[in-house]
């Protein structure tokens, strides 16, 4: 959400970040002034106003501190805060943000008594509607000017905005609700049927909190959901004996929080809070397929699960070592969550990406690679077969979500073949195979051999082997040359080998049947 800060705000933050990835939290004059394109005495009147602004923040374990003798620039920061959450106080404190918020809880009759709320003048609010509006139509969404001044458009859409821009922008870091506590919200979510979220687990929690908290509130501002909105799938609606009693339990709760409304009214309004909620999953507490999924007539209709296990099926016979029934069970359980997050959300689907910058760069993690290289075009592939075309119109985004899901799914090193691996040492290998398997065991299916022979697919060795030797020792496999103690850049050659023996040991390589 850094799009809503300020000018001046922009270049604290460009600042800060510089400082902070910097070796050791510590950044050159030179560089500073050179990267930045900024003069010495703006960089030190920017330093001092960041400092001061750490302090009203009230983040008293955080500062910027200058070395006269190497002319260089030190961020300390302690372990309870983060640089997160000063950007997060920028974004809060950002025209942009404040006009967005105060629109969430109120209506305005003029457009001065708005500009005197937010501490802007008159002209700067009209600019900075006008260019909130450019990006608010993208969601069908706008605020309106004619009579009086208030955030317009589809209802749920704006919850669902509003979920992503206050859970980003205030995280964990303070309750931006006076009306209801978090905790009131936990005692209510703990009469949510089971079989779709589970009040005791933190995954998501944050998420579902300010999502319920946004929900309830513009229920309670009599800003309702019409209930002729169409939605391309249906609503959640409990089936078994547990459910239905937890369901019950749940709108009985809400009548209480929103006595302003009618019976039927909350029944709607709690169909779409649990519908929400399901689409926020897959969790990591649930591991059963919610029955709703299943039973649900107009889902039948849509062919739904037959699209999910379709996609389970294909993915499975890719590997060379299938699912286990649990397995199979939490997969079919996480793609049935995400497509009907899809179906339900539409083109509001997109700003899940805006939660955690780089959360979709699953290759950052180096050991990763093969699974990533191996899934991704098998699910490209996927996407576009005909037996998708449910999901078809969402296929360009699809592709990232289903590889998250898969990535957290399906376990590397259980579902491909084994790799044989034998490390030698000058003196003892048993510390390098302790650090070996510690390292690489969770991303690859290894197996230690401690001899020579053909059945190895890799040796690993710190110290080196002449021609002469390995023909009579009748190696022809990959020998990786390593360090006594090794390096990252040892690791890194490891990883690069095993990387493209596990690809050349799958079975069954892209290869879907439609």
């Amino acid at each position: 959400m850094r799009k809503y800060l300020d000018l001046k705000s922009k270049k604290k933050v460009a600042l800060l970040e510089k400082i902070f990835y910097s070796d050791n939290h510590s950044s050159t004059q030179e560089v500073l002034l050179e990267e930045l394109k900024i003069t010495y005495p703006t960089l030190i009147s920017t330093i001092e106003t960041i400092n001061f602004d750490i302090e009203r923040f009230g983040f008293k374990g955080f500062s910027i501190i200058r070395s006269a003798e190497s002319l260089s620039y030190t961020m300390k920061i302690s372990d309870n805060c983060s640089i997160q959450l000063i950007i997060n106080a920028y974004i809060r404190e950002s025209p942009k943000f404040q006009i967005l918020e105060s629109l969430l809880f109120s209506s305005f009759s003029n457009l001065p008594m708005l500009a005197k709320k937010v501490h802007i003048s008159y002209s700067a609010l009209k600019r900075d509607i006008s260019e909130l509006n450019q990006e608010l139509s993208e969601n069908g969404l706008f605020i309106s000017t004619g009579n009086g001044v208030e955030m317009c458009g589809d209802e749920f859409t704006l919850r669902i905005v509003y979920t992503f821009l206050f859970l980003t922008t205030y995280s964990g870091d303070r309750w931006p609700f006076s009306f209801i506590q978090y905790v009131e919200i936990t005692k209510l979510l703990e009469k949510c049927p089971k079989e779709i979220y589970r009040a005791d687990s933190i995954d998501k929690s944050m998420l579902i909190h300010y999502y319920v908290a946004i929900h309830l509130l513009r229920d309670r501002m009599n800003h309702k959901i019409d209930q002729s909105r169409y939605f391309d799938v249906p609503l959640y609606s409990a089936y078994t004996k547990e459910s239905k009693e937890s369901e019950l339990e749940f709108i009985k709760n809400l009548l209480m929080i929103l006595p302003g409304m009618g019976n039927d009214e909350v029944v709607y309004t709690s169909q779409i809070l649990l519908s929400a909620i399901l689409a926020f999953g897959s969790y990591a507490s649930i591991d059963k397929t919610p029955s709703f999924f299943y039973l649900e007539d107009r889902l039948k209709e849509l062919e739904f699960m037959d699209t999910v296990q379709f996609t389970c099926d294909q993915v499975n016979s890719s590997l060379s070592i299938p699912f286990s029934t649990e397995e199979k069970e939490l997969l079919i359980y996480s793609l049935a969550s995400i497509n009907y997050r899809y179906l339900l959300f539409k083109n509001l689907i997109k700003e899940f990406s805006l939660i955690i910058p780089g959360y979709f760069e699953l290759d950052r993690n180096k050991r990763k690679a093969h699974k990533i290289n191996h899934l991704k075009p098998l699910i490209c592939e996927l996407v576009n077969l005909k037996e998708m075309s449910l999901l078809h119109e969402f296929k360009d985004r699809l592709v990232s979500d289903y590889l998250i899901i898969m990535d957290k799914r399906i376990d590397f090193s259980k579902h491909t073949l084994p790799i044989r691996v034998t490390i030698l040492s000058t003196i003892s290998n048993e510390t390098a195979v302790f650090d070996f398997i510690n390292y690489f065991s969770s991303y690859y299916n290894l197996e230690i051999v401690n001899q020579v022979n053909s059945m190895v697919d890799l040796y690993i060795s710190d110290f080196s082997v002449s021609p002469s030797v390995l023909t009579s020792l009748r190696i022809n496999q990959p020998i990786v040359y390593v360090n006594t103690r090794w390096i990252e850049s040892d690791y890194l050659k490891i990883n690069d080998n095993l990387g493209k023996i596990a690809n050349e040991k799958f079975i069954h390589k892209h290869r879907l049947t439609s």
